[in-house]
């Protein structure tokens, strides 16, 4: 608990356009010499997997590889940052080591050397949102094993009702609460949640999700590697418009940390958005912006439509 955190962060690849761009080793893995070129930190990819393996399952095959060290470390630096938020006011600030990169590199960077941002670009947008819902642990205080902790660094007072559910993977609600809150311009909160909804039946298949207005939190009690995770079957709805695409994603399941990777549909394409948690029957659609014209088809591609169940249900196979 810092008055002030600075600097931190998490090696990532740089993006898959990028990546390719730079490196054309034959075949491409992540030990393959221009990668390790590319890699300045002292037993950096062995610090990578020890960073990734008690989360996932390590993937044998490069584009997987690929999103799950983007992944990690989009995850890593998401989480401290909204621990680091949810002490606020005993924590007023954090710095990110690093926004940018000069070369092409796998580096702390949330933007890589072409100017490409990365998963964990993304993930900073969300942390350091005005208005953040972020479930948290409070182990060294009795009787309040979890905490959700509600931050309002906007100029307006924020107020409404926080619901607390426990769900199943499903979307079936085993136990739920519901808790007016609240707070005045730039300050923060914290909600016990009552033990009956904090404590799960069943660990690997159940997640607590806090929501106050349009602002959502997810506490899974198990790691993906670990949790009862399935392959989603995920409706795509893609849409040309004149500036890129309005993709559509609509799934059945649970799916965690949904991602479009549009450089890969083309190197100049930008997402306003990634790494969203859906419920199942939930939708999200993503903003692609593009100066060519884009293959709507490529949106569906599992190369392209990533998330956290692929690395899970298809890498331990």
């Amino acid at each position: 608990m810092p008055r002030f955190l600075a600097e931190f962060g998490w090696q990532g690849p740089p993006t898959w356009s990028t990546l390719t761009r730079s490196i054309s080793d034959d075949p491409l893995t992540p030990e393959s010499p221009g990668m390790l070129v590319h890699q300045k930190a002292i037993e950096g990819n062995d610090k990578l997997i020890d960073g990734l393996v008690a989360h996932l399952p390590l993937p044998d095959d490069m584009e997987d590889w690929h999103w799950a060290m983007s992944l990690n470390q989009a995850t890593a630096v998401r989480v401290a940052v909204e621990h680091l938020r949810s002490w606020s006011p005993v924590c007023m600030g954090s710095v990110v080591w690093q926004l940018n990169d000069c070369w092409p590199v796998t580096s702390w960077a949330a933007v890589d050397g072409d100017g490409h941002a990365k998963p964990l670009l993304y993930a900073l947008k969300h942390a350091y949102a005005d208005r953040l819902v972020t479930i948290q642990p409070r182990n060294g205080e009795p009787g309040t094993p979890l905490v959700v902790a509600v931050v309002n660094d906007s100029g307006e007072a924020w107020s409404g009702d926080l619901v607390i559910r426990r769900l199943r993977f499903d979307g079936v609600e085993l136990q739920g609460v519901k808790v007016p809150v609240g707070l005045g311009a730039r300050s923060t909160t914290t909600v016990p949640v009552p033990s009956d909804v904090a404590v799960p039946a069943g660990s690997g298949d159940e997640v607590l999700v806090a929501t106050l207005g349009a602002e959502r939190a997810t506490w899974f009690f198990a790691e993906p590697r670990d949790s009862a995770l399935e392959a989603p079957t995920l409706a795509v709805e893609p849409i040309l418009t004149p500036t890129g695409a309005r993709v559509r994603v609509t799934t059945d399941a649970l799916v965690q940390d949904l991602a479009l990777l549009v450089d890969k549909v083309h190197p100049d394409a930008v997402v306003d958005d990634m790494l969203v948690t859906l419920l199942p029957g939930e939708s999200v659609t993503f903003e692609v912006t593009c100066p060519e014209v884009l293959d709507p088809a490529a949106f569906a591609d599992p190369r392209v439509l990533r998330h956290t169940n692929q690395l899970v249900t298809e890498v331990a196979r």
